[in-house]
């Protein structure tokens, strides 16, 4: 089933017609789930959607000050749909988006107040989209197990897309990847073929024969007949009027299959995976900075697509101009205590604010929203002023220090 299809076609999309060819099939259909026969994509998809479906989504105002609202953190961190947790709707919609540049759930809200309660996952394959004449998009999503067809406006529906030329429907990184794949798929079945049959592979002589083209190619069919059933090492049997000698084969041509890198930095490249998450190696950096640098620069061009849509689709108009949601990655990018301590006392935030950065719940206490200083700092202006209070201070104490020694005498 075709992704979009506009009013009055039936044309499959561009979209199905390139990922059909890159799995060998040239007839449109869904295949994005047979490209994870590749390790190198399992991995890097499976570590994308991991990181998506572990980080928990906030409520924020835009302040960055933490909104409680259990309703919602039940929803997208709890149970998103009527039979599965939040975590693997998240992990099923990123899987969908990268492999077929898109993923969809229907929201079904209270009839009341107009709240979304929960989602209802469905494949790409079950979905289609169409565009009116006004340019309003239309959801149809089709139950694979009943038959029954559903149509929804874009405001029902949360649709996941990562990449996007034309706003409507998103393209799969995959499609950027058909000769890189093809090129690690040679090599492997080059391996395959060389560990199954590469010794037997040679030249025959028929001594005292004269051959033309025809007798040439039936002395190799009769030589491949033979061999049905053999595999590599098993004995080969001539007659006196034949001769056989084995190929040497280039085994730097097999190294170099074994140890080339390059298709899986391009997977980790096209994927925004850190290569050495694949087993490339890295740059001189600890894996620390690595992950640091993982979560801050590149997983956001996941997470900023589907937080949008979230917050579109999930808060409420009036809630959409004071709120927005955010992942909670304070767990691998979180400030350590010393950092957090030296920014309160140099009265950058608050302690309160503090608690925050440790994923701690707020104080009550009203002094914990006043900015703290330290004493040991005085402004320019009122420099002489504190210190002739200082020295007052001295004075008054070595007075005081006098008077005891004179009691103890």
């Amino acid at each position: 089933m075709s992704f979009f299809q506009p009013l009055g076609s039936t044309k499959p999309s561009y979209d199905d017609y390139i990922s059909s060819v890159l799995s060998g099939n040239y007839s449109p259909e869904y295949t994005g789930i047979s490209a994870l026969k590749n390790s190198d994509i399992l991995t890097a998809v499976t570590i994308i959607a991991g990181d998506i479906a572990r980080f928990p989504l906030l409520k924020k105002d835009f302040t960055g000050n933490i909104e409680q609202d259990a309703d919602l953190n039940y929803l997208l961190n709890v149970k998103s749909t009527g039979n599965v947790s939040a975590r693997t709707w998240k992990f099923a919609m990123t899987v969908n988006a990268i492999l077929t540049g898109n993923s969809f759930s229907r929201i079904l809200r209270d009839p009341k107040t107009g709240k979304a309660l929960q989602f209802q996952f469905y494949r790409p394959s079950e979905t289609t989209v169409e565009e009116t004449n006004d340019h309003r998009l239309i959801y149809t999503f089709r139950d694979r197990l009943t038959g029954v067809s559903v149509k929804c406006d874009a405001s029902d529906v949360i649709h996941w897309k990562f990449f996007s030329h034309d706003t409507i429907l998103g393209r799969s990184p995959l499609l950027s990847l058909g000769s890189e794949i093809s090129l690690q798929d040679g090599g492997l079945n080059t391996l395959i073929k060389f560990f199954r049959d590469g010794f037997s592979s040679g030249i025959i002589k028929l001594k005292g024969a004269q051959l033309n083209g025809e007798a040439r190619k039936k002395a190799r069919m009769d030589f491949e007949k033979m061999r049905e059933g053999s595999t590599g090492g098993s004995p080969l049997v001539f007659d006196d009027t034949q001769e056989y000698t084995p190929l040497e084969i280039d085994t730097n041509v097999l190294q170099l299959i074994t140890s080339n890198n390059f298709t899986t930095a391009q997977i980790a490249k096209a994927l925004r995976v850190p290569s050495y998450k694949l087993g490339v190696n890295s740059p001189n950096q600890s894996v620390d900075q690595l992950a640091k640098d993982y979560v801050t620069n590149d997983l956001p061009f996941y997470f900023d697509a589907i937080s949008s849509e979230l917050a579109l689709k999930v808060l409420g108009d009036e809630e959409r101009k004071l709120f927005k949601i955010e992942f909670d990655t304070r767990s691998v990018t979180g400030r350590n205590v010393d950092e957090i301590t030296k920014l309160i006392i140099n009265q950058v935030i608050t302690p309160n604010e503090g608690r925050v950065e440790l994923g701690k719940e707020r104080s009550s206490d009203p002094n914990m929203d006043r900015y703290q200083s330290s004493l040991n700092y005085v402004f320019l202006d009122k420099k002489e002023e504190y210190q002739a209070m200082k020295g007052g201070e001295n004075e008054n104490g070595k007075e005081n220090q006098d008077e005891r020694a004179s009691d103890l005498e």
